[in-house]
């Protein structure tokens, strides 16, 4: 079975998860983990109190098959050394790595950006908050998550085509399924 971390720190943002965890679980079977920077419960922007699993330190993380970091102001506060140190490991280990929102910051201070193409909330936006990260200069602007191999980014605003690119990664044999879960949700804005 895959086993999937969401890294969420205090005020998560719940439109962000929703749709990613909610896929990979009940579509395409994957354990749903929670990391929090102390192990305790953290409180999304809506109120939603997650309970962790895990605090980010622990080093039974690694032991996970992909890492979804979920997107919250406190990553634009700066670096978290242990996520950095598992995102590289996991990432030199072969295992899928996605971040959302905020969530790329940790991202692009592991590096993961260089020589990929990404996206986040703004180049300039993602330049600020991460002065100097390596492959600024394969940034994607585009309302849509990208994909580059097994890196995963998206602004907070591309909740569901960052969940059907991590499932991607995930399960490319469930193309038809999850090409069908983008299509559902694209009715919204192409209705009248």
């Amino acid at each position: 079975m895959t086993v999937a971390v969401a890294f969420l720190q205090p005020g998560w943002a719940d439109w962000e998860a929703g749709p990613v965890l909610a896929l990979l679980r009940e579509h395409l079977k994957v354990q749903i983990e929670i990391a929090t920077p102390t192990g305790d419960p953290e409180t999304s922007i809506g109120g939603i109190l997650a309970a962790a699993d895990y605090r980010f330190g622990d080093p039974v993380l690694s032991d996970a098959d992909l890492f979804i970091l979920i997107g919250s102001d406190a990553w634009s506060k700066g670096e978290a050394p242990a996520i950095s140190a598992l995102l590289r490991q996991a990432f030199a280990d072969g295992k899928p790595v996605a971040g959302i929102c905020a969530g790329t910051t940790a991202l692009a201070r592991a590096g993961l950006f260089e020589g990929r193409r990404h996206t986040s909330n703004g180049k300039d936006w993602l330049e600020g908050v991460v002065p100097g990260y390596a492959g600024s200069e394969h940034y994607v602007d585009t309302p849509k998550a990208v994909a580059d191999g097994r890196v995963v980014s998206a602004s907070g605003l591309a909740p569901v085509t960052f969940a059907a690119a991590v499932a991607r990664v995930v399960a490319p044999e469930a193309e038809e399924m999850i090409a069908g879960y983008e299509k559902m949700f694209a009715q919204e804005f192409s209705r009248a």
